[in-house]
């Protein structure tokens, strides 16, 4: 035989409950206000970092550097950069178009040049997916 007794919610539950609570949006504003919304720029030529920029709005420049097959240039517009000139066989650099958030990337393959926007609003080392 089953006892029917119901449990009553009573004021202390409810203080635990609301404590709770504001531990985790404590936890939660403290964690928000560490992360700076830094995005730079980085232009990496054959593996290697040729030259890293703040994303802020501030810097705006062409940059002309030789890649390992021809003459490459890319624009840096504030908050964004994107490949604008490349004398490579297919210009899939060029279609890219414009990058500007954290973690994403345009790569001409033929020149071995990467662009490449990173930041603290994503952790880059961190792991996505565990296969075994």
């Amino acid at each position: 035989m089953r006892n029917n007794t119901k449990l009553r919610l009573r004021w202390g539950d409810f203080l635990i409950f609301l404590a709770i609570i504001a531990v985790a949006c404590g936890i939660w504003i403290h964690l928000a206000m560490l992360q700076t919304d830094q995005t730079y720029g980085e232009i990496w030529l054959d593996g290697e970092l040729y030259q890293q920029f703040r994303l802020d709005g501030s810097v705006h420049k062409t940059v002309q550097l030789e890649g390992k097959a021809t003459e490459v240039t890319i624009e840096v517009d504030g908050t964004q950069m994107r490949f604008t000139d490349s004398q490579c066989t297919d210009h899939t650099c060029e279609q890219t178009g414009w990058i500007s958030r954290v973690g994403q990337t345009a790569v001409c393959l033929p020149n071995r040049v990467m662009l490449k926007i990173t930041g603290s609003t994503t952790d880059a080392d961190a792991v996505d997916v565990i296969v075994q």
